[in-house]
């Protein structure tokens, strides 16, 4: 019979073996443990785009003449004012598309007639009273919608133009490339108009 071999015991770890054993583990306790990376923000150049263009396109004077009469915000859908300027006209004056369009009305309102075109989306330009209307589906810019009519102003025949953006009337003149510019005109005496005192 074999004798059993007994296994040697395991020796002691000798003291530097244990000091560098506890440094080791006291290290490991201390260092921060390791977090998740943040993720990397990445530089987005923005987009480079310029100001919106406008909605309403450039706008050309319909007739040659002065605006006699303005714009004036109505009140309301219903209430008072004027939804468009006057342009002084003769009566059977070419009136002309102040922009391309496509003409979405010809026809009469209130016992005049009327020419609207939509000239950019959500955008509708209207002039009358006119004679003779196009009977045209697109137009270009400058050409003729009819011929200037009466009915419009007492004491001389106009030549109504109206915008409308998305259903609310705007200014016209804040889109007319060519109305007329105002201009100074010279005194015929210094100082004030003639016959007028001067205040000291």
């Amino acid at each position: 019979m074999v004798p059993a071999t007994r296994e040697p015991a395991a020796r002691p770890a000798s003291g530097w073996r244990r000091l560098a054993l506890a440094l080791l583990l006291a290290a490991g306790a201390l260092l921060p443990s390791a977090a998740p990376a943040a993720p990397v923000a990445r530089s987005i150049a923005p987009a480079t785009t310029g100001p919106d263009p406008p909605r309403v396109p450039a706008l050309w004077m319909p007739v040659r003449g002065a605006v006699v009469r303005g714009f004036d915000a109505p009140a309301g859908p219903y209430g008072p004012g004027h939804r468009g300027i006057d342009i002084a006209a003769s009566e059977g004056a070419i009136a002309r598309a102040p922009a391309a369009g496509k003409v979405v009305f010809a026809g009469p309102v209130a016992g005049t007639t009327w020419v609207s075109l939509l000239v950019a989306s959500g955008v509708r330009v209207t002039l009358g009273p006119l004679l003779d209307p196009t009977t045209a589906t697109r137009v270009r810019l400058r050409d003729p919608l009819g011929r200037v009519g009466p009915g419009h102003r007492v004491g001389g025949a106009t030549l109504h133009l109206s915008v409308r953006m998305d259903g609310v009337y705007v200014d016209p003149l804040a889109h007319l490339v060519d109305r007329p510019r105002p201009r100074l005109a010279p005194l015929s005496a210094p100082g004030g108009l003639p016959g007028r005192a001067r205040v000291p």
